[in-house]
């Protein structure tokens, strides 16, 4: 696309999303129409309603606290994952060949004489 065209989509969502809204004051409404807020505690008296929550507030400042931790440590695992990739931290290697067993250098020789001679693919 060229620029131009690029300008005149950013003019026009702005104009639409400037001219998108409109302030309504619902208390307003509500008091016109009579349906204010109105008290149900003798309607609701001896009724376990779905939508009264059982926990106290500590709780739910825990559970809150504990779902942000958890997402920010997900966040940060992924932005790890994209910069390093999955890889073995630098503590964790082996350093040097001389570690390996003898087993170990076996199978690395082996493997590496298998990719010298580029057999074809099955």
């Amino acid at each position: 696309m060229s620029l131009k065209m690029c300008g005149v989509i950013l003019l026009l969502s702005l104009v639409f999303s400037t001219t998108a809204y409109e302030t309504v004051n619902s208390t307003q409404i509500k008091i016109e129409n009579n349906s204010a807020q109105r008290d149900y505690q003798k309607q609701e008296e001896g009724k376990v309603l779905p939508f009264r929550t059982f926990l106290t507030t500590v709780e739910i400042i825990i559970i809150c606290v504990s779902t942000v931790l958890l997402f920010i440590l997900l966040v940060l695992l992924t932005i790890y994952l994209c910069v390093y990739g999955c890889v073995k931290p630098k503590c964790c290697r082996q350093n040097s060949k001389e570690e390996y067993t003898q087993v170990q250098l076996h199978r690395d020789r082996k493997i590496s004489a298998i990719w010298k001679t580029n057999y074809p693919k099955v």
